[in-house]
């Protein structure tokens, strides 16, 4: 590990508290952090790598699609799926796929004019599956997300997102201008944990189109998955017995609770990423959004026995396996739920910070 057990206990003892509903959990993730440092952590990045694609067209690529990836799989809702050139896909795979797909037909979908004009229709037949339909939520409010970028970067006369990146001088959040102010004036990237800003900065690095003057500035995205985890293993604990009670009956809860907890995961995987070694947290998103989202499930979850169809990526596959032969969930023996209940779920909220 890069510092001693005890000298990492004392440096997030020094912080001052963010809120009192919910915290990180020294202890547990110290013992997390140890188990990071003795395994090889794949390397962060997507399946696909846009061949063929432009600079400017990678950049705008993921800085429309990461503005309309929040809750593909909303709770008590069919998840976003569909089939791509002969590939089931589900969620961000499924957007992902869509979109590249459209853009390679037909690259003006690239293009914030289009995005300024864009309609629901459009929005709807982009994502409809032939077997599934149209199962993306909120359509209304997405296309609001893609109108608000579009009309905002006309306005300031940016035709690509390498605009920004100049504009920034290449700044992730030092300077006056950086990446994350000026990112944050659009609608769909105003999240105050700035989930959707990490992870658009995270896919321009790992796409390599990227390079920036502050590289040590790069947070980590916290979407939903990993809040489910989190609250699972322990390394977040929620200390207001209101607040825990919402989660454990499953009732909404307000906006402010939900960036709670998100910058508790948040600043949780921060101090992972350090005190592990790794240095990297968009590689320890990957990890563990990879994970949550294919072990970590909302209602079956792989604490002790990976199904058949466990969607695991392989590159993760050897950090489920078990001397005893067995292949489940990687974290199970450092989980205080794993074999117990309740099991936490991610909060129920109405928002498109996801």
């Amino acid at each position: 590990m890069a510092n001693s057990p005890q000298r990492a206990q004392d440096s997030l003892l020094s912080k001052p508290a963010t809120n009192p509903l919910v915290a990180v959990d020294i202890e547990v993730c110290l013992k997390l952090a140890e188990w990071l440092s003795s395994r090889e952590i794949p390397p962060d990045r997507e399946e696909s790598s846009l061949p063929g694609f432009s600079a400017e067209q990678i950049g705008n690529f993921y800085l429309l699609l990461v503005a309309i990836s929040h809750q593909t799989s909303p709770q008590g809702k069919p998840p976003l799926e569909g089939s791509i050139s002969g590939r089931h896909l589900r969620g961000w795979d499924y957007l992902f796929a869509r979109v590249e797909e459209a853009a390679r037909h037909d690259p003006k979908i690239l293009s914030p004019i289009f995005w300024a004009r864009m309609s629901l229709n459009e929005l709807e037949n982009l994502f409809r599956d032939e077997r599934f339909g149209n199962r993306l939520s909120d359509s209304t409010g997405r296309i609001m997300l893609i109108n608000d970028l579009g009309r905002a970067m006309v306005e300031r006369s940016w035709k690509s997102a390498s605009q920004i990146f100049d504009a920034a001088g290449g700044r992730i959040a030092s300077g006056n201008p950086n990446l994350v102010t000026l990112l944050s004036q659009f609608g769909a990237y105003r999240d105050p944990v700035h989930k959707k800003i990490y992870f658009f900065l995270a896919l321009m690095k790992n796409t390599g189109v990227w390079i920036y003057v502050d590289p040590d500035k790069l947070g980590a995205p916290v979407d939903y998955h990993e809040v489910r985890g989190h609250l699972r293993i322990g390394t977040v604990q929620i200390h207001d017995p209101h607040l825990y009670a919402k989660l454990l009956q499953r009732t909404a809860v307000t906006e402010e609770e939900d960036v709670s907890i998100r910058q508790a995961v948040h600043e949780a995987l921060m101090f992972l990423s350090e005190h592990s070694g790794l240095r990297n947290p968009s590689q320890l998103h990957y990890l563990f959004w990879n994970v949550f989202r294919s072990c970590c499930t909302r209602e079956n979850p792989h604490c002790f026995s990976c199904t058949p169809t466990c969607s695991l990526p392989a590159r993760y596959v050897p950090l489920a396996l078990f001397p005893d032969g067995s292949r489940h969930c990687p974290f199970a023996p450092l989980c205080s739920s794993a074999g117990h209940e309740p099991k936490l779920q991610e909060p129920h909220v109405v928002t498109d910070f996801y």
